[in-house]
């Protein structure tokens, strides 16, 4: 499925999290179902809520440089200082999003975030 717009990618999120039994907000996710929360440009040009210090969620047609695309990989950018885990999402996985479910959402970052 083509991710065309933000409401695709949230839709999809959502969909990707409840058909793996996820809810998004156990207590080690400092950010919750945060695509459900934020509006286009806070999510398109803000950072991941919740983790200090602040880290941009992604880069608008760069998925490669992207938090949010390298925290789905488990090669994500430091959340916890304290234990020096990556901090893979989602928090509460296994299952974690498999390498077509990351690719759509890389290729939606690559072609610009369309709104």
């Amino acid at each position: 499925m083509a991710l065309n717009s933000f409401a695709d990618v949230q839709a999809f999120f959502t969909k990707v999290m409840k058909d793996n039994q996820e809810d998004g907000g156990l207590p080690v996710s400092p950010h919750k179902d945060f695509w459900n929360k934020l509006t286009y440009t806070q999510f398109t040009e803000g950072n991941v809520p919740g983790v200090n210090p602040p880290l941009a969620i992604l880069v608008v047609g760069n998925s490669a440089a992207s938090n949010l695309i390298l925290s789905l990989q488990g090669k994500g950018p430091l959340f916890d200082p304290n234990t020096g885990s990556i901090g893979q999402m989602p928090a509460n996985g296994p299952p974690m999003f498999t390498d077509d479910q990351i690719k759509q959402i890389a290729d939606w970052i690559d072609a610009g975030c369309p709104q």
